[in-house]
């Protein structure tokens, strides 16, 4: 193969590249909606972060700095390791939930008033647990509950006035 031939097969096979990213890339575009994207924050923000920042806020202040009863436990008999998974585990049984419910096609808000309430929920947790370990004055578990059960009350509904309006 001349240096000529190798140039034209490298070049090619570049432009397959760039095409077949730009396909993907639209694809993920086509397929992501604010629903979609919700859970994934959803996830992230009260399973992965909270998960890790409470086994690192437990790991610098001692098993007593945690409030949660069930993560105290998990983390007595497994470690950091238990605490992230139970807080794993928890939040795929929650989302398995909340995607079944969210196959009805009128609930669309709804479901997404829910969804950015476990968010909001779950950076809150994560920034307290981080402010704990550090030291520093942090919300109190409850008050972050209260938000919770206020945000989801009051976006559920919202988005459920929204659902019936067929916006």
């Amino acid at each position: 193969m001349t240096g000529t031939q190798w140039g034209n097969k490298r070049d090619m096979n570049i432009q397959e590249e760039e095409s077949f990213a730009r396909v993907l890339i639209e694809y993920i575009i086509f397929k992501l909606n604010l629903q979609r994207i919700l859970f994934l924050l959803s996830f992230l923000s009260f399973g992965v972060a909270d998960g890790v920042s409470a086994a690192y806020m437990i790991e610098k202040r001692g098993i007593i700095g945690e409030a949660n009863p069930l993560i105290r436990f998990m983390y007595a008999s497994s470690g950091t390791s238990g605490v992230i998974g139970i807080k794993l585990w928890l939040v795929i049984i929650i989302l398995s939930f909340v995607w079944n419910i969210s196959k009805d096609k009128d609930n669309y808000w709804m479901i997404n008033g829910f969804l950015f309430s476990l968010f909001v929920c779950g950076v809150m947790a994560t920034g307290a647990n981080l402010m704990a370990a550090r030291g520093l004055e942090h919300p109190d578990a409850s008050t972050i509950i209260a938000t919770y059960l206020f945000l989801v009350i009051l976006l559920t509904m919202i988005g459920d006035a929204m659902d019936k309006l067929h916006l």
